[in-house]
């Protein structure tokens, strides 16, 4: 009897075990708070990117974990503490293209050459939760290069803010435009490389005049503002890739996407 009782306690723990281990998978399919990693989907065209590449000014006890559980379900969150409020620490993230790689993300449509006025349709919809300065935000980059590889440094760089709250973009303000449908602050600035501080690239921030959680746009229509109407960029650049995430300064949060897609056609 005793013997008996002994198997059965096993069994039933072996079968609590699998079942908690189970609802753990449920909750991230896929996660990291390793800083750098990448979590693949949609057959390769994109990855989730723990980019923390702030981080050497944030001192310590900071995390942030990147997840992806379906192409409905995914997203990152973070505890970023508050040493140099001014500075972005981190930029968790979704990548189509290049990032200071050699090549690109299979099926993404990078490189795409400006003239050849490819639309770069962009979805998304997600639901934040957060403290502290941060934004959401697309991150467009340019080459002089349709062979970018990891010690490509880009010429220009477009981003496009859904969400501000309590960030500042780079550079200084030039107006107000009307672009896919809603109102955008411009400004114009100039990023120095981290390695090289003589050298660097321009960064082109539209900055949404009031946050959204939903966006449709043909990122496009932004590139060429700059390019033909502004004229601060030239055409014969190649599009080497659309990221969008969360630049983020200080505080805490989540960040949670139920639709993304990135399209070059």
């Amino acid at each position: 009897m005793k013997a008996f009782f002994g198997k059965k306690v096993k069994v039933s723990f072996l079968i609590a075990t699998a079942i908690m281990l189970l609802l753990a998978s449920a909750v991230y399919a896929a996660s990291t708070s390793t800083p750098g990693a990448k979590l693949y989907w949609g057959n390769g065209k994109y990855y989730v990117f723990n980019n923390t590449w702030g981080s050497g000014n944030a001192g310590s006890g900071w995390w942030q974990t990147v997840y992806y559980n379906n192409d409905n379900d995914m997203g990152w969150t973070w505890d970023w503490k508050t040493a140099n409020p001014g500075s972005v620490k981190a930029y968790p993230s979704i990548v189509s293209g290049w990032h200071w790689t050699n090549g690109y993300t299979a099926g993404s449509g990078f490189p795409a050459r400006i003239w050849d006025n490819k639309s770069i349709n962009a979805s998304v919809n997600y639901s934040i939760s957060a403290s502290g300065s941060y934004n959401t935000a697309y991150d467009i980059w340019m080459h002089d290069t349709n062979n970018a590889g990891t010690g490509s440094r880009p010429t220009d760089e477009v981003m496009i803010w859904l969400n501000n709250t309590n960030a500042s973009p780079a550079g200084s303000y030039v107006e107000t435009v009307s672009l896919g449908g809603s109102s955008w602050n411009l400004y114009k600035g100039f990023i120095y490389d981290s390695a090289a501080q003589t050298t660097g690239w321009n960064v082109y921030s539209f900055v949404r005049t009031s946050n959204t959680t939903s966006s449709s746009l043909n990122l496009r229509d932004f590139i060429n503002y700059i390019v033909y109407t502004k004229k601060w960029m030239s055409n014969a650049k190649f599009i080497s890739s659309v990221q969008f995430g969360s630049e983020i300064f200080t505080g805490t949060g989540q960040m949670h996407i139920n639709r993304y897609s990135v399209n070059v056609q």
